[in-house]
């Protein structure tokens, strides 16, 4: 009878067309125009401003401002900040941006700036105000009651850091001092929860957390940071605070894709996903209930980078039995979950539910009737290859579009799902930039493929290795997959799959092995240390372009993930 109840009511919403508490997921987003770090960035009005920062380690700061849209997911260039500097901080009060301090660059004993300016996103128009007491760079700071309070950091770059902290107040352009700071810092972040101030890590401070009360003009020490960092930043969400990236002051100094989050409440810290690439020096900020980290540098000497990559904390999960559509599956579980608290099923409203399994539910389950549901985690790149007329293979999920080669031939309605794509054998191939790291973690490689013959490439990293192939020998599945520095080793298993009907390929590699998948079963697997990648992606052909490793046949949904997948 419940279930009768129910489909009446669905047909009466129209069939238009969860979140249940998970770990959070992160996803790639346009890259900034300009590749920075030691920026600021703020949000007004829904979109975030990228001020100042450097393009590389010792290089001089930069005037640039660039503001993305995260729903339109592009940059905009804006009018340039009148002081260059990195290391800066950027605060909003009623709507304007005040950039105050910073240095002229990273190298040792840099000049710093007590320049406070102001920028007005509405008029795209920069203000000077009243300078800072004490000039410093690499600073932090956090607002309270419309007063920016400007937390420690450094007089001169690389040198001592100051105790001091200065609170400014636009509506007057006034400054004042406070209390001290417990420990002299620089390069740490401060977020704002409930009215106090956390200040976090550091150079000097190491792991320690300090919160402040602006009515008592007071500090008290809380619950140490489980990792040490510097050049970190962070972000509230949620009533927590998420500490991301920095590194651990060892050279090279490799960035860190560490995040861990704070509960001022209970004073206690708990680890959360990593962010995909590690970096220090970045900068976040918060729209729509989604953290954005950009820019930062991953190690030294290296520029800096315009990375963007999303992190939401409770992903809307709607394909509840994991076969990527929403569909009469999903509807049956939400059904037999009525009325209940279930987490799985209680995905409305947003972001975390109200407790009980109702129409609120249904009807966003409803609103995704029949849509196609990206795997929410870590999936970097996805080329579904449907297209009907196109010399591009356009990326789904990111930025990484390929470049169609040859005159392959789409073929709308001949896919695995949906359409995909035919190779002659002869000159058709795809290629595109490399997408993960140069010294990835985990990663993983699917790809559809019907026909091909023995001796043929499926994917590839130009110059350097044939990852996905059919053996030369029997047609099977074979992954010669090299690191740079490390000898061959070929890796083959005994499944064929040059037998005319459509075979799932994987590769992974997990941090310590290599496995093979088809068709979701594992099929071979070995032993394989860290390395380095080098070179561009090639989708349908060898490494070296050679003849006979062109690809006969059609490939369809080619998906790269930054993680170990297990089908």
């Amino acid at each position: 009878m419940k279930k009768t109840i129910l489909l009446v009511l669905i047909l009466a919403l129209g069939l238009a067309s969860g979140s249940y508490a998970t770990e959070g997921t992160w996803a790639t987003r346009a890259d900034m125009p300009t590749g920075r770090w030691e920026l600021g960035t703020c949000v007004v009005d829904g979109k975030i401003y990228a001020i100042g920062g450097a393009s590389g380690y010792g290089a001089m700061a930069l005037r640039t401002v660039e503001a993305y849209d995260p729903v339109t997911d592009t940059w905009t260039t804006k009018s340039d900040m009148p002081t260059g500097r990195q290391a800066l901080s950027t605060s909003v009060v009623n709507g304007k941006i005040y950039a105050i301090g910073g240095g002229a660059s990273s190298n040792t004993g840099a000049e710093t700036f007590s320049t406070v300016e102001e920028y007005d996103p509405a008029t795209d128009r920069w203000t000077t105000k009243s300078e800072m007491p004490t000039a410093r760079g690499w600073h932090s700071a956090g607002v309270v009651d419309d007063k920016i309070y400007v937390i420690g950091g450094s007089p001169s770059l690389w040198f001592t850091p100051v105790f001091t902290m200065e609170v400014y107040e636009p509506a007057t352009d006034t400054w004042t001092q406070k209390g001290d700071v417990p420990c002299a810092s620089s390069t740490s972040f401060a977020s704002v929860v409930d009215g106090k101030i956390y200040a976090f890590g550091g150079y000097v401070c190491s792991r320690r957390v300090y919160e402040y009360d602006p009515v008592t003009d007071t500090w008290t020490q809380k619950a140490d940071m489980p990792t040490y960092r510097v050049a970190l930043f962070g972000s509230v969400l949620y009533g927590k605070i998420y500490a991301i990236g920095g590194h651990q002051g060892v050279s090279p100094y490799p960035g860190l894709a560490t995040v861990e989050v704070y509960d001022p409440a209970t004073d206690t810290w708990t680890t959360g996903p990593d962010m995909p690439t590690g970096r220090w020096g970045p900068s976040t900020s918060v729209v729509d209930g989604k953290i954005y980290a950009i820019g930062g540098i991953d190690n030294y000497p290296a520029a800096a980078c315009g990375t963007v990559e999303e992190y939401d904390p409770n992903p809307l999960v709607v394909d509840f039995n994991g076969d990527f559509k929403v569909d009469i599956e999903d509807l049956i579980i939400l059904i037999e979950h009525w009325g209940q608290d279930d987490p799985m099923c209680d995905i409305a409203p947003r972001p975390f539910g109200d407790g009980i399994v109702d129409v609120l539910d249904l009807e966003l389950l409803m609103s995704y009737w029949q849509q196609e549901i990206l795997p929410p985690v870590n999936l970097v790149a996805y080329w579904k290859l449907d297209e009907t007329e196109s010399a591009v293979a356009y990326d789904s999920v990111g930025v990484n579009d390929g470049t169609v080669h040859g005159e392959p031939t789409w073929q709308p309605q001949g896919g695995m799902i949906k359409g995909a794509l035919k190779f002659d054998g002869i000159d058709d191939y795809i290629s595109t930039p490399l997408i993960l790291n140069t010294s990835p973690g985990p990663f993983s490689v699917f790809v559809w493929v019907k026909g091909g013959m023995q001796g043929q490439v499926i994917f590839s990293q130009a110059t350097r290795s044939d990852w996905l192939l059919a053996d030369p020998a029997d047609g099977s599945l074979t992954t010669k997959i090299r690191f740079l520095t490390k000898p061959d080793q070929t890796l083959k298993s005994e499944t064929v799959i040059t037998d005319g009907d459509w075979h799932r390929v994987g590769l992974v590699w997990d941090g310590t092995n290599r496995i093979l998948y088809v068709d979701d079963v594992e099929v071979a697997s070995d032993t394989y240390g860290e390395g380095m990648l080098l070179g561009d992606l090639q989708i349908g052909v060898g490494k070296n372009l050679e003849p006979g490793s062109f690809w006969f046949g059609l490939i369809d949904d080619v998906r790269i993930y930054n993680r170990a997948v297990i089908p």
